[in-house]
């Protein structure tokens, strides 16, 4: 069976001629899959793959963490043909795995971190729309859109294949994180507030955003009032604050960076009170903290403030030996995103904590030539 041999080895090097009745039990023989049957990388299929990612096969991307191996376009494009993406789908794909390996996102720590914490991609702009990507109804597991499963599970398979991130060793994630299989939302375009590209300083039509973070954590109104009653906005963005501040969220004690991601309801509710994105940020910031004395606590209650308490990475301007001391889940209110997503009905709202100050940090790249 040379196409069996030509792969066996080397995730890179994929098979011309592939029986797509036995390519399932192949490819889980091979260790090409985490566990989700996947569809076979023919040659035409990835060639096409590659033309739609508008750069040459042998393109590199760079050495994707922790195996360091390189990944070329070509072997993006063999494993987005096993996640069952279109050659449209690439420029996505692409842009999100370069904006991963940027030394200040730590893919390599994200990847093999005890901590449940996956790259979620937000895409932004004309390109959801052009790609029919779901942004409503059950938007965190794909909202039945090829696009957007298909654009998640081709990340998760290149740091597989490639990247070599698999458990046990050398990935020690504890509990482990659902989106690894697939983590890829689309923003709703149809929204008061600029797109979330723009809102991170990212001009262009469309863009891509990483950014590593836990599932998403249900922030539902209950016991608030409704809509449509005044100042509702601020009373949802206080339940949401308390959401945020959980003893144990990573944020909660390292600071770092949070998402919130909101409604089109709640986001039209909170721009008829005159909430743009960046109050919402403001007011989240001040609002989303802890006590010191209730953060760190010794055996018998009593507040942890003493030098040999300190946590190095909290910024001089916090009084770590103040138990009353208020300690805010973001370094700044930049580091709080607010994208607005999820079915256009009832306001909800959900808060993705991150991995801290460790990495995993938002970055984003414009889409350039977008379909």
């Amino acid at each position: 069976m040379p196409a069996v041999r030509e792969a066996e080895g080397d995730p890179t090097a994929w098979p011309s001629a592939i029986d797509p009745l036995t390519w399932p039990e192949l490819s889980y023989r091979l260790g090409l899959t985490d566990g989700l049957p996947t569809f076979p990388p023919e040659r035409s299929v990835v060639d096409r793959l590659v033309a739609g990612s508008g750069l040459p096969p042998e393109f590199s991307i760079g050495p994707v963490p922790p195996s360091g191996r390189v990944a070329t376009i070509e072997a993006v494009a063999a494993n987005a043909a096993m996640a069952g993406c279109l050659p449209e789908h690439l420029p996505v794909v692409v842009a999100a795995l370069q904006a991963m390996l940027e030394p200040r996102f730590n893919l390599a720590g994200v990847v093999t971190t005890t901590h449940p914490c996956w790259p979620l991609v937000i895409v932004s702009g004309e390109v959801v729309t052009d790609l029919a990507m779901a942004t409503a109804e059950s938007v965190f597991n794909g909202g039945g859109a090829r696009a957007n499963a298909a654009i998640g599970r081709a990340v998760r398979l290149v740091t597989w294949n490639v990247g070599g991130g698999r458990p046990r060793y050398p990935v020690q994630e504890v509990f482990g994180h659902p989106g690894r299989f697939a983590f890829c939302i689309a923003e709703t375009p149809a929204q008061p507030w600029p797109p979330f590209h723009e809102a991170r300083g990212v001009r262009g039509a469309s863009a891509v955003t990483v950014f590593a973070c836990e599932a998403p954590q249900s922030a539902a109104h209950w016991g608030v009032t409704t809509a449509g009653n005044p100042g509702v906005g601020r009373q949802w963005l206080e339940l949401y604050a308390d959401q945020m501040r959980a003893r144990g969220n990573s944020n909660t004690h390292t600071m770092g960076e949070i998402l919130l991601v909101i409604t089109p309801s709640v986001a039209r509710t909170l721009a008829a009170e005159g909430w743009t994105r960046e109050a919402v940020q403001d007011f989240l910031w001040q609002r989303a903290r802890r006590r010191l004395g209730e953060i760190r606590i010794r055996a018998d209650g009593r507040p942890a403030v003493g030098p040999g308490d300190r946590y190095e990475w909290w910024p001089p301007w916090v009084d770590q030996t103040d138990p009353n001391a208020s300690v805010p889940v973001a370094w700044s209110p930049g580091d709080i995103h607010v994208v607005v997503a999820g079915a256009d009905s009832i306001p909800w709202g959900v808060v993705c904590p991150s991995w801290g100050h460790l990495g995993g940090f938002a970055v984003t790249r414009a889409l350039d030539g977008a379909p």
